[in-house]
C-alpha cells in the first residue's frame, strides 16, 4: 500500500517542534564550527523578529528546535532559509563531496498547550543522554538545556512569548 504525505501545516504564530536531519545521517554536526553556525542562524532569525526560540538541541547527524513562528513566513520558508544560509555560510566546514546536506523534507509536530510544549523541550533536552553523548543534559554545549536550567547560553523564549 502506498500512503501518501500529508501536506505541511502552517498555522500563522503556530507553535512547532521541528526535526531537520543531515542527509545519509552523517555526523556533519559533530563539526563545532557547523554546530555552532545552526545555533547561531536560528538565534539570527529570532533577533529579527521571526520566531520566539523556546528550545534547541544539535546532534551529530540531526538537530531539533521548538519555535513560533512570529510573521506569516511559512514554516517551510523559514527553514529553507535557514539551511540556505548554513550551506553559504558554512561551505568552509563542510566536506568537498558534501553534495546535499539536508533531507528534503523535516519533521513537524504543532504544539498544541503548555503541556505539550514541555513535553517536547523535555525530549530536546534529553536527547543528547539517550544517545550516549552525555550523562547529564545540562553539560551537553550545543542545547538550550544550559539555558533553562542555569541561565547560561543562548537566551531562550518562555512558552507562548510572542
Amino acid at each position: 500500500m502506498l500512503y501518501r504525505r500529508l501536506p505541511r501545516v502552517d498555522i500563522p504564530g503556530g507553535t512547532y517542534f521541528i526535526t531537520c536531519c543531515i542527509d545519509r545521517q552523517r555526523p556533519l554536526l559533530r563539526r563545532k564550527a557547523l554546530a555552532e553556525l545552526i545555533v547561531q542562524l536560528y538565534a539570527e532569525v529570532r533577533d529579527q523578529g521571526e520566531i520566539a526560540l523556546h528550545g534547541y538541541v544539535v546532534m551529530p547527524d540531526h538537530y531539533h528546535v521548538v519555535l513560533t513562528l512570529r510573521n506569516e513566513e511559512s514554516l517551510s520558508a523559514l527553514v529553507r532559509k535557514v539551511h540556505s544560509l548554513f550551506w553559504r555560510r558554512g561551505v568552509q566546514w563542510l566536506p568537498e563531496d558534501a553534495g546535499r546536506v539536508w533531507q528534503r523534507r523535516f519533521y513537524d509536530h504543532v504544539v498544541r498547550n503548555e503541556a505539550d510544549w514541555e513535553e517536547c523541550v523535555t525530549y530536546v533536552h534529553a536527547n543528547p543522554v539517550k544517545r550516549g553523548l552525555v550523562q547529564d543534559p545540562v553539560s551537553y554545549q550545543w542545547s538550550s538545556c544550559g539555558y533553562w536550567e542555569k541561565g547560561e547560553g543562548l537566551r531562550c523564549d518562555p512558552p507562548w512569548a510572542g
